[in-house]
Order: structure tokens, then sequence, then C-alpha cells
């Protein structure tokens, strides 16, 4: 230990459990009726996880019911006492019924307590969109009431059916091969505006969708509907606000129900990124989420008019907020998280025109007070790569730290390589701070929220290179810091992409962590890519096919550097892992020990690309704490001996 060091305290209040990093309970899908009323919201009160003997793999199953609170706050009540609600409600355009599916069928539920009317018997399908996105790709009313869109599909296409509201037609309109993102109706009930995504969901397009014949025409394509989906909702009259990626940001755009061709403006512009968007009860303004003036990766929430006019800032409230309604009062309701909130439901005035700005309204409160006891806010810093790339990392240390205390450094692989961590709620972070270390979580290249190409400078040629490059540096950052103590060097861990460049840290650049971490990594391209679920991505990712690009799959996978490993593992992965193929990390693992090094090696046998029993979810932290204290924190005889005092 280096003189002046001190151990670190971890008082056992400020621990946070497994049940605290993989809660079982959550608050979610919520939908402002169209009245502003009330808020329909999807209540998760448990997570049950048991093997799926059919599947081979462990499946988890939410226990959810329906809620509705009061919009100005109050006690949700609920409308569903069985759990067996597994997606959001969404109101009828009268607000008197609600759309839910369960045990497999989509049902007509009115308010006034009269029996639930059967509307699809069938799977339906639900675009993977982030939140407050996902009502663009739920069951959608037509204005009238009389009908609803929602797609079913049928791998590799999907199709968008219109069924009668009393569930007796059914009509086919459109199949794609590839999925569709998201779906809205036109205000006159005839037309409907599309966006699908090709196999590889590289490529989005925009479509304008009769729905009468069913006759399709295209809009707009997008070449970048990797780093955030494409998504378009019909404002007033015949325009169309569309999020597009082109710019290299994804910003918002607004054209007519024609065609760009026909006038096309942007809503916003920019360096930054603006996420999900809400549009009010008249189509004519829309509120949405951005990065527009925040020296970090939070965002807030901002109004603009569909007519164009500069964007007004509604809050100023760090963390990550995400529109979910606006009600015809104007009054908005958003969703609110911070690294010190797990989340809750808040709504906010309209300026008043005072200059003050507007103050939020707290309406859930779903975390408990000794949980935030134990989180404390990362600081948000900016490091520089070898080759002068500026990367954008967070840095947690534990709840109760104080000036002058030291702490072992660990550099945290976020997953992905696309998404980012931003200052949001990060329990595993938080945990791994609190039990005693410094940890550093860098953005590196291959993460979303810095522009197109600081993304794709991660594909191709970069697998492996621009992103390992940025995760050194992230360890030469994590070992300057003054709160390192350094005196048993600094750690390095991840699960999936955050795997992967664990494996390729240790190999590629042996002597820089003094032991690793590594979960559902990634360990060898040739394998990955032929029994994968993912092919389409991971093509992506690598530049091509393995037949078109061997030799740089070969050359960028940790296994080929397996005898070069000096730094102590520990290694655990799925058995039943479809994304991350299982297979190939044993013969990983083989040649690392071969070589002399040493792997503490764990598999879960049904478990797939990330653990669901919470007895398996429990033994991967244990697991992880005990390595990195005993191979980071300072020895003693009492509670962190070496291997040879223990004997």
């Amino acid at each position: 230990m280096t003189e002046g060091a001190e151990t670190p305290s971890r008082p056992e209040a400020r621990r946070l459990t497994p049940a605290d990093v993989h809660p079982r309970q959550s608050l979610g899908g919520f939908a402002l009726a169209p009245d502003g009323r009330r808020i329909a919201l999807l209540q998760v009160r448990d997570r049950r996880a048991a093997p799926d003997a059919q599947r081979g793999r462990v499946e988890e199953t939410p226990l959810a019911d329906v809620c509705l609170l009061p919009a100005g706050g109050g006690y949700p009540q609920p409308l569903t006492a069985t759990g067996d609600v597994p997606h959001p409600a969404v109101w009828s355009p009268d607000g008197r019924r609600l759309l839910l599916e369960r045990d497999g069928a989509l049902r007509s539920v009115p308010l006034d307590g009269g029996p639930a009317l059967p509307v699809f018997s069938g799977a339906l399908y639900r675009p993977r969109l982030a939140p407050g996105d996902a009502h663009l790709g739920t069951p959608r009313w037509s204005p009238d009431g009389r009908s609803i869109l929602l797609a079913v599909r049928e791998a590799p296409e999907t199709s968008l059916l219109l069924v009668g509201a009393d569930g007796r037609t059914q009509r086919r309109l459109m199949t794609v091969a590839g999925t569709i993102a998201g779906w809205d109706w036109a205000p006159d009930g005839r037309r409907a505006v599309v966006v699908t995504l090709g196999e590889d969901a590289r490529e989005g397009t925009v479509h304008l969708l009769d729905v009468a014949d069913g006759a399709v025409r295209t809009l707009w394509r997008e070449a970048h509907a990797g780093y955030q989906k494409p998504l378009a909702a019909w404002a007033d009259g015949e325009q169309i606000v569309l999020r597009s990626n082109r710019s290299g940001w994804s910003k918002l755009l607004v054209f007519s129900a024609g065609g760009p061709e026909d006038g096309l403006r942007a809503l916003t512009t920019g360096a930054w990124d603006e996420s999900a968007f809400r549009l009010s009860a008249d189509r004519r303004r829309l509120v949405f989420a951005s990065r527009a003036d925040q020296p970090g990766s939070g965002d807030d929430l901002w109004s603009v008019p569909v007519a164009g006019g500069a964007p007004a800032r509604l809050t100023r409230h760090p963390g990550v907020n995400v529109p979910y309604g606006w009600g015809p009062d104007g009054r908005i309701a958003y969703w609110h998280s911070s690294p010190t909130e797990p989340g809750d439901l808040w709504s906010i005035a309209p300026d008043d025109g005072s200059g003050a700005g507007p103050a939020p309204q707290r309406l859930t409160w779903s975390a408990p007070l000794e949980l935030e006891a134990k989180l404390r806010p990362p600081d948000e810093v900016v490091l520089t790569a070898a080759d002068g790339q500026a990367v954008s990392a967070l840095v947690y240390l534990p709840a109760g730290h104080e000036p002058g205390r030291r702490y072992p450094p660990i550099v945290w692989v976020k997953g992905g390589p696309t998404g980012a961590a931003r200052f949001d709620y990060a329990p595993l972070l938080s945990w791994l701070a609190n039990e005693g270390f410094l940890v550093v979580t860098p953005n590196y290249r291959g993460s979303t929220g810095y522009g197109v190409p600081f993304m794709e400078a991660v594909a191709g040629d970069g697998l492996g290179r621009s992103d390992l490059a940025d995760v050194l540096a992230a360890g030469e950052f994590a070992r300057a810091h003054p709160a390192a103590d350094t005196a048993r060097g600094a750690g390095i861990g991840g699960r999936s992409w955050g795997g992967y460049l664990t494996l390729m840290a240790v190999t590629r650049a042996p002597e820089a962590f003094a032991c690793a971490v590594a979960g559902a990594a990634i360990s060898d391209w040739t394998v990955q890519q032929a029994q994968t679920e993912t092919r389409a991505y991971d093509r992506w990712l690598v530049g091509g096919w393995l037949y078109e690009r061997e030799a740089l799959a070969r050359e960028r996978s940790p296994v080929a550097g397996a005898g070069r490993v000096k730094a102590p593992l520990f290694v655990y992965h799925g058995e039943a892992d479809l994304n991350v193929p299982f297979a190939q990390i044993g013969p990983f693992v083989d040649r690392v020990r071969q070589a002399g090094a040493s792997v503490e090696y764990v598999t879960y046998p049904l478990e797939g690309h990330s653990n669901q029993l919470p007895a398996n979810q429990a033994d991967v932290l244990e697991k992880t704490r005990a390595f990195f204290r005993r191979h980071l924190q300072p020895w003693n005889f009492r509670d962190n001996p070496t291997a040879g005092q223990t004997g």
C-alpha cells in the first residue's frame, strides 16, 4: 500500500444489496388519458425467473398490473390485480376504454366496469424502442376509435394489420422484410405514417400508407438508423415530424405528407442529440428531450412549435428526462431519473411568461429513502485517448467518500458497443464503488450520443482498436486520479461488449491491468458470427461477413492473444447465451490456463446473455466483489487474506 493511502471504509449501511442492483419491482409504461386527468401505468410487483424446458433457457416473467394515477398525483388505483399484463395499456380516443394484452390476446377493457371485448388473438410484435418512443410501437386506435393498427411478426417478415375495435374484422395492410419500428395515424384517420427497418436494422424507411386501399409510398430513407431509430409522428394537418440522423446527429425535422420535396424544415439544429418527443393535444407543438446546453450526458425537456421557431427550455432537472404525454391543459407528464434517483413520474406546466420557468411536480415516489442514501452522483469528465480523441467518462466514488481517502481504481466497461453511460441510474456502478473502489466508465468510440461518426468509428477496421484505445486511456486516467490507490494496480471489468473489451485489454496490453472480470464476452469472432442470433449486427461491426473479413476477425479476437495474458481473470458466461454464444469461451479459458495465467471460470446452466435467476445474479456480484477485493485492496489477516494466508 502506498504511503498516505487509507483503507476505504465500507459501512454496511451504504452497501447495496443484490436486490438493489437487480430490482424486482418497477413502474413504467405511462400513458396520459386524452382528457389529461389520469395516467395509466404498468406496475411490476415481481419478476419471476424459471427454467423453460421447451426453450432450454431461463425465462423471466414480470408480474405486472395496470394502475390509474390522478394526473395531479396521489395513490395509484389498480385496474387489474392478476399480475398478467405484460405490456403498457393504450387509451381509446374518448378515454373510456383501455387496450390490454393478456394471455396472448388483445382486449378492449371499459373503465365503467363492463365486460372486456376481445379484439385480436395472437402474439403481437412490439419493436424495441427507447422509453418515450414506445407508444409509436404499440397497438394504436384510429382517431374515430373504430379501428386499431397493430403489428405481427413471422421472421424475417413483419406485417401491419388493421383490426376492427369490435374484433370482427382484420386486414393485412403491409408486409416488410425486416421490422416495423413505429406507426402513427393521420388526423383524418385515412392514412398512416410507418417507419420500417431493414433486416440488419442499419437502414430505415418512412412510408405513407393509405389505410383504405393499402397503397404505400416511400417518403424518406435513413442511412444511419443504428444510431437512434428514426421515428415519425403526424402533426397538425398535412405535416409529419421526423427524428432523423441524416445530419450526423439525431435531430427533428418536419415535412409535408406530400414528401420532403414539398418542403423540408429543421425544427432543431446543433451538434447534439434530440431523443423522445411528444406532440401536444392539438398537434401544433411538441416537447422533446435534448442535450442542448448540457455540459454532461444528461438532458432536459424543450418545446417548439411545429410551425417553427426557437425551442424553449422547460426543465433544468439534472439527469435523464423523458416526455410521456401532453395534456389538453398543456401540462406535460415526464419521467425523470438520475444517479441518485432510480426514476419517477413528474409533471410540469407551460412557462407562464414570468421568465422564472415552471416548477416541476413529482407524482410518484418509487425508491425508498434508504436506497437513495446509498447513492452518490458520479463526476463527469473528459479524457483524451492516445490518438487525441476526446472521450467522456463517469467517475464513481463510494457514497461515504471524504476528501483525502483513496481507493483501488477499476475501469468498468459498459456493454454495447452502441448506447452510452449517462448521468442516469446505474446501480451496478454505485454498488461497485460502495464496495471500496474508484470506478471509471468511459463512453468509448462506438457509443451513441456523440454523433454518427463517433459511433461508426468502432465498425470495420476500428473494431477492437479505436474502442480499446479509449478504454486504455480510461485506465491511465483512473490510475492518475487523486482518489486512486494504485499500490496493487488497477482492475478492469465488463459484460457483453464490455467483456469483449476487457479480454482485448488483457491480451493486447497485458501490463495495463492487475486483474480483470469478463462476463458474456466475445472471445472468438469466427464462432461469434457463425452462431449468434444477431448476425446482421455483427456483420456491421466486423465490416462484412466472416469470409470477407476473416483476417480482421481473427486478429481482433481475444483468443488470438490468450497466451499473452498475465492478469488473473474471473470469467463467467450463461450456457444458453444466444447473443454471445457460449461455445467460444471455453477454448479461450483453456488457452489462458495453458499459458500459465490464473482463471476463475464459472458457467450458469440455462442462463442466456444476462442472468435472470436471483441466485445467479447474487452469485456474480459476490464473486466479482471477492475477486476485485482479493486482487486490488490491501491485504490483511482478518478479512482480506491472500490465498496463502487462508491455507
